[in-house]
């Protein structure tokens, strides 16, 4: 082989080299920004649930303060806490609160699942962009080899 030839066979060897390793570097940098999302949306999941918590904490308070307010009230006027209609009201009061009460925490729930499902999805695009940077590495070196050694006519 002469040096021709064996400077061919080396730039073919570099050029091989640097494109797997690229392949490769750009997969684990994919990889990782994925990751980094993932990671954001497992926070942001884990949020939207203390404050789905908190929401709710916070509605019974005031659900409590309203009703002890309400009461207050028709005590002052020397009413019946147990008549008909105090009871009517009080029933509507807890009934609208605690409606409210579920349709705010069942849509933070829903914000936090959606992060949750996100975030699996991340992590397999994490997983998948690191694939794929070996497999696109392997297949330039499998390229470089059936070149390099197929048989000539």
């Amino acid at each position: 082989m002469g040096f021709s030839a064996a400077a061919t066979v080396a730039a073919a060897v570099i050029s091989a080299a640097t494109t797997t390793y690229s392949s490769i570097k750009q997969g684990e940098a994919q990889s990782a920004a994925y990751k980094a999302q993932q990671q954001q949306q497992q926070q942001r999941q884990q949020q939207l649930e203390t404050r789905a918590l908190q929401d709710e904490a916070a509605r019974r308070e005031e659900l409590t303060s309203n009703l002890s307010t309400i009461e207050a009230i028709r005590a002052g006027r020397g009413l019946s806490q147990t008549s008909p209609t105090a009871l009517v009201i009080r029933d509507d009061v807890t009934d609208d609160a605690m409606d409210a009460m579920s349709t705010s925490r069942l849509n933070i729930l829903n914000a936090a699942e959606s992060e949750r499902q996100g975030a699996i999805t991340s992590g397999r695009a994490a997983s998948n962009a690191l694939t794929t940077g070996y497999v696109k590495g392997g297949i330039s070196l499998l390229d470089f080899g059936a070149k390099q050694f197929a048989p000539t006519k």
